[in-house]
């Protein structure tokens, strides 16, 4: 662990580097303003944009769960949900405004981008989500998957500088304050989940209540007018933390032991299911803090209970 920490440390260290170089010579507006009239630069960023939204990383998620691991693909997102909740709350803390997007819908026809801009969140949810499979690729001794997805977290993050949706330095922030989450995640992560472990199951089943839900509250409550995703991180955390607990007391699924065909077979199921329940739940359940705990919730759980259930009762040759 020590050594793939080093590495994280020299490669944050670099882009800590750079980014500064960067911002004092002046190349945020530059970068901005050149990409933004380049029709294609910009189509080939904004689809790289959407490989750090949060339609992807719940298909990533479950991909990982039904197929590799699903002890591995919860702290996966653990880590993408605590490191979402901070960027939303460094968010509702600075209230820094975006870049000028008053040229976005006539040269892109698109919206204008809501929200504020620092921290970037595709950075550090990247780096959280990405990074963490860059470690755990390292870790398989795997450094073709390491390097890929260690350069397809810049890719996202240059991307929202390259689309005119984020400034430099909120690229900048959003790295730097994502290779500090993802450091201490690999490092406390193997504490605490033994820690939690050694509990009773009431306690685990009360805190995996009691925990989303004060995270929910400080969201809410603790800053005036909130931009940020509380019910959706808060939602997720309750039903993954309250399905794995079921799910491996009383299911039982495990990836690991499926042939190559078997996973194949429970990836299109579970791909298929999960687009399902997520259309179905997302119009089910108007736009509210509270509704979105409330549908992350039951999607959560679903994803980790009924889906693995199915499988566990699909005849194998």
């Amino acid at each position: 662990m020590k050594k793939i920490i080093i590495y994280i440390l020299i490669i944050a260290g670099v882009t800590f580097v750079v980014g500064l170089i960067l911002y004092l010579a002046g190349l945020n507006i530059w970068f901005n303003e050149f990409f933004y009239y380049n029709p294609i630069v910009y189509t080939i960023f904004s689809l790289i944009s959407e490989l750090g939204s949060v339609r992807v990383f719940i298909f990533l998620i479950v991909i990982v769960w039904y197929t590799y691991d699903k002890k591995f693909a919860r702290n996966l997102a653990y880590s993408l949900l605590g490191a979402y909740y901070v960027s939303e709350t460094i968010k509702d803390i600075c209230r820094d405004p975006r870049p000028p997007t008053n040229l976005r819908p006539l040269v892109t026809g698109e919206p204008v981008m809501e929200g504020f801009g620092f921290p970037s969140g595709h950075s550090i949810n990247s780096i959280a989500a990405y990074g963490y499979i860059a470690y755990e690729a390292h870790v398989k001794k795997n450094k073709i998957l390491f390097w890929i997805f260690t350069v397809l977290v810049y890719l996202i993050a240059s991307s929202r500088v390259i689309i005119g949706v984020h400034d430099l330095q909120d690229v900048w922030g959003g790295l730097t304050i994502g290779f500090i989450w993802l450091i201490l995640f690999i490092i406390l992560e193997p504490k605490v989940s033994e820690k939690i472990s050694s509990l009773s199951l009431t306690i685990k089943l009360i805190l995996s209540v009691v925990i989303p839900i004060l995270l929910f509250v400080i969201g809410i409550y603790a800053f005036p007018n909130p931009t940020g995703d509380y019910g959706l991180v808060s939602g997720s955390m309750m039903g993954l933390a309250l399905g794995y607990i079921l799910e491996t007391e009383k299911i039982k699924y495990d990836p690991r032991e499926l042939s190559n065909k078997q996973r194949i077979l429970n990836l299109v199921i579970g791909i298929v299911i999960t687009l399902v329940l997520y259309l179905v739940l997302s119009f089910a359940f108007p736009e509210s803090p509270i509704m979105d705990l409330l549908q992350y919730l039951i999607l959560s759980f679903l994803l980790v209970t009924l889906v693995p259930w199915i499988f566990t009762k699909i005849k194998r040759d």
